[in-house]
C-alpha cells in the first residue's frame, strides 16, 4: 500500500517535530525598520505560528556592518538582538512552532578590510569569518532560536566561495569540490560539536550539486534548502507551469538522507 504525503501532516525534520511539512522560508520583510522589531512583526510570526505553518525561517539576519543589506536587515551586532529575539522566538513556540534564523553577508568586511574577494581571502580572513559565525550562532542560541540556516545560496559570499565560476583559489580552498567546501565544512563542524542547533543549508543549484548536497551531509548538516543564484529564475516556472527546480531538488532528496526544502512560486498544494 502507497501511503501518500500531505503538506498538513505532522512529520519529523530531522530532531524537530513539525506540525505540518509547510516551511515559511526566509524573506526580505522588514527593510530594518528603524533597527528593532516592530509590533508588525511580531504579530506577523504570531500569525503563521497560528495558522499552521511547520517551520519559520527568519528573514536574513546580516553578520557584518556595512554589507549590502546592513541597513535593510536585522544585525548579529545588534546589542537588543538576544532580547527582541527572544521575544519573538517565544512567539512561536507557544504555538509548537520551531525557528530557524537565516544568517550571512554579501560583503566580505574582516580584519580591517572591506569587501574582500573570495579569492584575496588570507587563512586569517577565513579564521575570522568562522569565528563570526561561530559567536553568532551563541548569540541565536541565547535567543532560544531551534537552528541556524546559513545563507550559502543566491548571490551570498558563502556561495561565491563554494562556486567553481566565482573561488579561483589554488590552496586547500579552491580547485575541487571538497576543497571549494572546505571553509564551511570546517565551520559546521564546530557548530555541530559546540551547539544544540538544527544546521540548514540554504544552497544554490550548480554543476556539483549532488556532491555539495552529500559532503554537507556527512559533515553534520540537518536538512538543505534549494534556490537559484538569481531571484528571478528562482520563480520562472517551465512550460508545463511546474516550478524549475522540481526535478533537481528531486535528485538531490534521493541522494541523501536530510529533509530537502523547495520553496519559491508554489501556490497550490498539487505544486
Amino acid at each position: 500500500m502507497i501511503i501518500m504525503k500531505d503538506i498538513f501532516d505532522v512529520c519529523d525534520f530531522g530532531d524537530l517535530k513539525l506540525n505540518s511539512r509547510i516551511v515559511r522560508t526566509g524573506l526580505w520583510e522588514s527593510q530594518k525598520e528603524m533597527g528593532g522589531l516592530s509590533p508588525e512583526i511580531f504579530l506577523r510570526y504570531e500569525r503563521l505560528a497560528k495558522n499552521h505553518v511547520g517551520l519559520i525561517v527568519t528573514e536574513l539576519i546580516s553578520m557584518y556592518p556595512h554589507d549590502r543589506f546592513s541597513d535593510y536587515s536585522h544585525s548579529i551586532n545588534n546589542p537588543k538582538f538576544i532580547k527582541e529575539f527572544k521575544y519573538l522566538t517565544d512567539i512561536t513556540h507557544q504555538q509548537n512552532v520551531p525557528i530557524l534564523a537565516q544568517l550571512g553577508f554579501v560583503n566580505c568586511n574582516v580584519n580591517g578590510k572591506q569587501n574582500v574577494s573570495v579569492n584575496d581571502l588570507e587563512i586569517e580572513d577565513i579564521r575570522q569569518i568562522q569565528s563570526d559565525f561561530i559567536v553568532a550562532a551563541k548569540k541565536i542560541s541565547f535567543a532560544g532560536f531551534d537552528g541556524i540556516q546559513l545563507a550559502m545560496g543566491n548571490n551570498y559570499f558563502l556561495s561565491k566561495v563554494m562556486d567553481s565560476k566565482e573561488n579561483k583559489r589554488k590552496d586547500d580552498y579552491g580547485g575541487s569540490t571538497l576543497n571549494r567546501l572546505r571553509m564551511i565544512l570546517e565551520l559546521i563542524k564546530v557548530l555541530k560539536a559546540n551547539t544544540d542547533l538544527h544546521i540548514s543549508c540554504r544552497i544554490n543549484v550548480q554543476e556539483d550539486i549532488l556532491e555539495i548536497a552529500q559532503l554537507l551531509e556527512k559533515v553534520g548538516v540537518d536538512s538543505l534548502q534549494i534556490t537559484k543564484p538569481s531571484s528571478p529564475q528562482y520563480f520562472t516556472k517551465d512550460s508545463k507551469n511546474k516550478n524549475i527546480l522540481f526535478d533537481i531538488t528531486d535528485k538531490i532528496a534521493s541522494s541523501v538522507s536530510i529533509p530537502v526544502i523547495l520553496g519559491g512560486g508554489l501556490t497550490d498544494m498539487e505544486s
